[in-house]
């Protein structure tokens, strides 16, 4: 009987010694993804106020789909180039409200958008909430797809 106690108790020991480390590493790894997302969203965002297209590429992976408030579908070649040519243009763009979560290789990103700009001509100055959705692909989190929606008054 006291024999088979402790069997038992290094069995739990030497199982709680390796399931230890990766609850260690699951927390750290999630914690520091959470704060690699956030950085790219601050990143994203100077990149679309200052118009620079370059960056927006490289953040954007080839197959991305953005969801518009107005229900058009554009892709990454379209924003790009959007942005190159000046077509797109944001005078000011803030964000807010950023909740961030981890699945393995994939990120979900909600948030709030204050923004004042013109794509193709179009006003697209206000209020809105977003999802974006980012995946990890060769160690490097690209954004893959957008939706945004204006905030009614």
């Amino acid at each position: 009987m006291k024999m088979r106690l402790v069997k038992h108790i290094v069995l739990a020991m030497f199982v709680l010694m390796q399931c230890g480390p990766a609850f260690g590493r699951g927390k750290r790894t999630t914690s520091a993804s959470e704060k690699e997302i956030r950085a790219l969203e601050e990143q994203r965002n100077q990149a679309i106020v200052h118009g620079d297209a370059a960056t927006l590429e490289r953040m954007t992976s080839d197959n991305y789909t953005f969801i518009t408030l107005r229900g058009e579908l554009r892709n990454k070649a379209e924003i790009v180039k959007g942005f190159q040519s000046g077509s797109f243009k944001y005078d000011s763009r803030t964000i807010s409200d950023l909740k961030i979560r981890i699945y393995g290789d994939t990120a979900i990103v909600t948030g709030r958008s204050s923004q004042e700009g013109k794509e193709n001509g179009k006003d697209y100055s206000g209020d809105y909430r977003f999802t974006r959705v980012y995946i990890r692909q060769r160690g490097s989190w690209v954004t893959v797809a957008l939706q945004a929606t204006l905030i009614q008054p």
